[in-house]
C-alpha cells in the first residue's frame, strides 16, 4: 500500500492531467477525485461531505441567484444599452467606457453574467460605429476580471479563499479587502488596453454571417426538375447513397420556406437546401434531375422571406447542451431552429455536426423563423449574440433587485452580518418580491461550479493531513534557494498564474490555498499575503481562452486565435504579477 502522501500526490497528478486535457468534463473529474479520496481512506465520510455543507458553496450559489435577479429584471441590459451615446466612434473610447462599466458591475455581480449581457450590446455598438468587434471584445473580458478582484463577491475565487482562511482559524476577508490592490490593477489594466493593447489587437475581416461561416463550402441549393425520382418522396424516406450523412435544411416552395422540410414530400420546382458532401451531391445532380441553383437566386428568395433569419448563439458554461449532441437533444424539434454551422476555438466544424458533442464556448449559427429565434432569449442554454429589442425594466422590479443587492453588499461591508447570512436573506427577498421565480433561481446557479467546490474542498483537508502541502512548500523553497517571504510570494503567484491558464480558477485556488496557509506557518509569518497572491493570480487570467470563462465567451465572436490571448494577455499578466508582488507586502505585511 502506498504512503498516504504518495497516494494523494498520484490522485492530484492524474486529476491535473484530466483537467488540462479535458478528456472528461471538469465536474466529472472533481467527482472522481472525491470518490478516490473516500475509497482510499484519505478523507472520512464526514470530510467528504464537508464541501457541500461548506458556507462558501452555499454563498456562491446564492450570489449566482442574486446576479440572476439583476439580469432577469433587465437592470444590466438597460445600463448597457444606455451606454451607446457615451462610447463615441473610436475603439479606445469604447474600450474605456465599456471596460469601466463592465469592471464596476463585475465587482458586485457575477462577471460571467455581466459579459453575457454586455456582449450583444457591444456587438450592436460595433456594428453601428463600424468598429471591428475584435478591437473591443477581448478588453471587455479582461475588464470583467479587473472588476472581479475589487470586492469579496466579485468572483467565486475570492469567497472561496476567504472561507478557507476562516476555517483555518484566520479572519475572513471583508467586503472591500481587495479594493486597494484591485483598483490599482484596474487603473493599470485600462491604461495598458487603451495605450498598448488596442494596437496589438487584431482586426479580423468584417464578414456577413454567411461569409464568416463559409456556408458555401458545405451547403448546396438544388432545384427539383420535372421527372426527378425525388418528387413525392420525403427526404427522411430516401435511401440514396448520394445523401448519406446529408441533412435537408430547407425546402423553398413558391418563395416560401417550409416548416419540417425533412418530412415534407418534395415537389417539382422545389429548391432544396442541403448540408453534406457538396462535391458528391453535385456529381449525382444530373442523374437525379436536380439543377444547381444559383446563389444569387437563393439570396433573393431569402430576402423576400423576411420571416427567416440567421442568428449566432454561444453555448455558455451552465448550458444543458454541453457534452450532448444535436441529435441527442433533438435540437430542431426542441428549439424550432436548424444549426447550420458550429465554430469551436475559432475553427469551423463542417463534418457531421449533428454527431458532435457541444462544448462551452461553441458558437452556433442558427436559422429559423424570427419568432422562434426570439424565444431562445429566455433559454439559459444559449447566449444570443444579438441585442434583445425589449429593453424595459421589467414589472418595475428592477429597483427592488438593485436595492436587495445593495443591502447584501452593505450589510456585509458594515459588519452587520456575514456574507453567508446576507446572501441567503438577499435570495429570499428576490424570491418573495417576484424578481425571480424559483425555477429561474435554479437556472441561475452554475451547477458545475457548485459540484467542483463540493467535490474538491475535501482535497484541501487531505493535503494538510497527509503533509503534501508542506512538502510542496519545501520543494518551492529548495527550488528558488530563498526563504525570504517575498520570493516565496512571487513563486506562488507565478505557479497560480500558470495553473489558472490551463485549469479553472476555482480548482487552482482549492489546490493552492492550503499551500499558502502552510507557507505562512512554515515561515512563521502571516499567511494572508500568500492567500491574497493566489486569489489575484487565480482571478485574472488573460493568456488563454480557456483560463477564464469570459475569455471563452468572446473567443468566437471576436474571431480571436490562441496566439492573440498570449500576445496581449501575457504582458498584462506579468504586469499584474509585478504590481502584486510589490504592493501585497505593503498592504498586507508578512
Amino acid at each position: 500500500m502506498l504512503e498516504p502522501s504518495l497516494l494523494l500526490s498520484l490522485i492530484i497528478g492524474v486529476s491535473l492531467v484530466l483537467f488540462i486535457t479535458e478528456k472528461l468534463p471538469i465536474d466529472m473529474v472533481a467527482f472522481l477525485v472525491l470518490v478516490a479520496l473516500l475509497s482510499t481512506g484519505l478523507v472520512t465520510t464526514e470530510e467528504s461531505l464537508s464541501g457541500f455543507a461548506n458556507p462558501v458553496t452555499v454563498t456562491i450559489a446564492a450570489m449566482f441567484i442574486l446576479s440572476g435577479g439583476l439580469q432577469r429584471t433587465g437592470v444590466v441590459r438597460f445600463i448597457g444599452h444606455h451606454l451607446k451615446p457615451l462610447v463615441g466612434h473610436k475603439p479606445w473610447r469604447m474600450i474605456v467606457v465599456l471596460g469601466i462599466t463592465c469592471a464596476f458591475l463585475s465587482a458586485f455581480v457575477n462577471n460571467t453574467a455581466i459579459v453575457a449581457v454586455l456582449l450583444p450590446v457591444t456587438l450592436a455598438i460595433c456594428r453601428d460605429r463600424m468598429v471591428n468587434p475584435s478591437k473591443v471584445l477581448m478588453p471587455l473580458s479582461f475588464a470583467a476580471q479587473f472588476g472581479g478582484v475589487c470586492t469579496l463577491v466579485g468572483t467565486s475565487t475570492n469567497l472561496l479563499v476567504s472561507e478557507i482562511a476562516q476555517e483555518a482559524g484566520y479572519a475572513a476577508f471583508n467586503m472591500f479587502e481587495f479594493a486597494q490592490l484591485g483598483l490599482i490593477c484596474l487603473a493599470v489594466g485600462m491604461v495598458y488596453l487603451m495605450l498598448i493593447g488596442q494596437f496589438m489587437l487584431p482586426e479580423r475581416a468584417k464578414k456577413s454571417l454567411e461569409e464568416g461561416y463559409e456556408l458555401n463550402d458545405y451547403l448546396t441549393e438544388l432545384k427539383v426538375l420535372k421527372g426527378s425520382k425525388l418528387i413525392d418522396v420525403a427526404f427522411n424516406d430516401m435511401n440514396l447513397e448520394t445523401f448519406e450523412n446529408a441533412q435537408l435544411m430547407e425546402i423553398i416552395r413558391d418563395k416560401h420556406v417550409l416548416w419540417a422540410p425533412a418530412s415534407t414530400q418534395i415537389r417539382e420546382n422545389d429548391i432544396l437546401v442541403i448540408r453534406g458532401n457538396v462535391s458528391r451531391i453535385l456529381e449525382d445532380a444530373d442523374s437525379l434531375k436536380l439543377e444547381n441553383w444559383a446563389e444569387r437566386k437563393l439570396n433573393e428568395t431569402h430576402q423576400k422571406s423576411s420571416d427567416i433569419e440567421l442568428l449566432e448563439v454561444i453555448v455558455p458554461n451552465n448550458s444543458r447542451m454541453v457534452g450532448r449532441t444535436l441529435k441527442q437533444v433533438d435540437f430542431y424539434w426542441r428549439y424550432h431552429a436548424a444549426v447550420l454551422a458550429i465554430k469551436r476555438n475559432g475553427t469551423q466544424l463542417k463534418e457531421r455536426i449533428g454527431q458532435t458533442e457541444l462544448a462551452t464556448g461553441d458558437t452556433l449559427l442558427l436559422q429559423g423563423h424570427r419568432e422562434d429565434l426570439e424565444h431562445l432569449n429566455n433559454q439559459r442554454d444559449f447566449l444570443l449574440l444579438k441585442e434583445h429589442p425589449d429593453l424595459r425594466l421589467r414589472n418595475h422590479r428592477a429597483l427592488t433587485a438593485i436595492f436587495i443587492m445593495m443591502a447584501v453588499v452593505g450589510a456585509s461591508a458594515l459588519g452587520l452580518t456575514s456574507i453567508f447570512q446576507a446572501s441567503l436573506m438577499g435570495v429570499a427577498a428576490m424570491l418573495l418580491t417576484g424578481c425571480l421565480s424559483i425555477q429561474q433561481a435554479y437556472d441561475a446557479i452554475d451547477r458545475k461550479v457548485i459540484i467542483l467546490l463540493g467535490c474538491l474542498i475535501p482535497l484541501g483537508a487531505a493535503m494538510n493531513s497527509t503533509g503534501v502541502a508542506e512538502g510542496f512548500v519545501r520543494t518551492i523553497m529548495d527550488s528558488i534557494g530563498h526563504t525570504e517571504p517575498v520570493y516565496i510570494l512571487g513563486a506562488l503567484y507565478a505557479i497560480t498564474m500558470v495553473l489558472t491558464a490551463v485549469l479553472s480558477n476555482t480548482a487552482t485556488a482549492i489546490l493552492l490555498a492550503p499551500i499558502a496557509l502552510v507557507t505562512g506557518s512554515t515561515l512563521g509569518v502571516d499567511p494572508k499575503p500568500f492567500l491574497i497572491a493566489i486569489t489575484f493570480a487565480a482571478s485574472t487570467c488573460f493568456t488563454t481562452p480557456v483560463g477564464y470563462q469570459t475569455n471563452a465567451m468572446v473567443h468566437g465572436p471576436g474571431a480571436y486565435k490562441y496566439t492573440d490571448y498570449l500576445k496581449i494577455g501575457l504582458p498584462l499578466n506579468l504586469i499584474f504579477m509585478v504590481i502584486s508582488i510589490y504592493y501585497i507586502p505593503k498592504i498586507w505585511p508578512f
